[in-house]
């Protein structure tokens, strides 16, 4: 009998591929715009990328929980399991209902170190009910660490969320570590799909108005509470406190503004148990802000700068603190205009100071107080 010739479809790896090509930038490109080629995936990568950007709407990240455990960090608890830091993300949400984000990250690692992230992820999203959905994907990123000389490296690692459109929580397997991170995405933008915002906000976003002339400055004052979790040397610890914090804002467009902030704590230092003395903690913060779009009367903000942190009134007999430094300061928070005049706001901040610790002169090493300040205040916009 005469052989029938049969068609065969695309094999399983290469189905597989086109899926996954599908859920990287290059998906945000239709196929007859895309470019043949390793040098053409990469060029319709980037325009991909830079159409989420064009197109997405902005979201907060919020990095708030690191776990490492027990059968590989006997030391656990000396590890950072608070990854408090701050990042900017702008999300396509496509036709399938799927999550297409590129971002920037910055966060305090396990170590208590500065370390930022900038890259691409994709979630494929399932409804659960309830109005929250379920997610799998994967991220690629670029990122540097102080433990690798703050050299570049790149990588991809696994994700899964559960969430709204409006809030998700992260969570991500690195396996080299086989620790756990966890973070979250807050989403308050206008824009297709959005409800329409309202109250407590003026038009233009900024804290307030007055006879059409924007209020563009903020002045304002909170109390805040300075956690202080030491670090860097065997056994050391210090203490947290209140503070009070007065701040200055100044907008210099609907989105970006410049802070400029002061506090004043009181702390301990500990070493192997024994109590050294106390100190006093002046952080004066210079940050660069972001200002999202307002949601019914609500701004968030992110913000990254610098600190030149003092440290007075050292009571500590034999040792003495390095009395300043200069470090990297992330920021994240959100305000709200209860009248054109009065505004409340309020965030965390992670400043990354590092001061040596002497004893009769000699240095005993670097200490690492990365005091993180949680403040909520009231303040006048004129």
């Amino acid at each position: 009998m005469p052989a029938t010739a049969q068609e065969t479809g695309p094999s399983w790896p290469e189905r597989a591929l086109s899926a996954t090509n599908e859920s990287s930038p290059v998906g945000m490109l239709p196929a007859g715009a895309r470019h043949s080629g390793w040098q053409g995936w990469f060029a319709d990568a980037w325009e991909g990328s830079k159409r989420i950007v064009r197109e997405g709407h902005s979201d907060l990240f919020l990095p708030f929980f690191t776990f490492h455990p027990a059968y590989k960090y006997p030391n656990r608890h000396d590890q950072n399991e608070y990854p408090w830091g701050v990042g900017v993300a702008r999300t396509v949400i496509d036709g399938k209902d799927n999550e297409r984000i590129v971002y920037l990250l910055g966060f305090s690692d396990s170590h208590y170190d500065f370390q930022p992230m900038a890259g691409y992820a994709w979630m494929a999203r399932w409804p659960l009910g309830w109005g929250l959905k379920g997610g799998l994907g994967y991220t690629v990123f670029v990122s540097a660490r102080a433990d690798a000389n703050y050299i570049p490296f790149p990588a991809i690692l696994p994700l899964a969320s559960i969430g709204t459109d409006r809030v998700t929580v992260y969570g991500s397997w690195i396996p080299t570590t086989d620790v756990l991170f966890f973070f979250a995405r807050i989403s308050l933008a206008d824009g297709p799909g959005w409800p329409v915002t309202g109250g407590g906000a003026s038009p233009s976003g900024l804290p307030g108005t007055t006879e059409g002339r924007l209020r563009a400055n903020l002045l304002y004052g909170a109390a805040a509470w300075v956690n202080t979790d030491a670090s860097g040397i065997d056994g050391v610890a210090s203490g947290d406190a209140w503070a009070p914090l007065a701040g200055y804002r100044h907008f210099f467009s609907d989105r970006f503004a410049m802070d400029v902030s002061v506090s004043r704590s009181g702390s301990s230092l500990d070493l192997q148990g024994a109590r050294l003395g106390t100190f006093d903690l002046i952080p004066v913060t210079v940050a660069a802000q972001y200002h999202f779009p307002s949601y019914y009367g609500w701004r968030m903000y992110a913000g990254a700068g610098i600190a030149y942190t003092r440290i007075t009134q050292q009571a500590m007999p034999g040792y003495a603190l390095e009395d300043s430094s200069v470090s990297p300061v992330l920021q994240a928070g959100a305000s709200f205009a209860v009248t054109d005049a009065l505004v409340l706001t309020g965030g965390v901040a992670a400043n990354f100071t590092r001061n040596q610790l002497f004893q009769a002169g000699n240095s005993l090493g670097t200490v690492k107080l990365s005091p993180v300040t949680f403040s909520l205040g009231v303040g006048f916009a004129f």
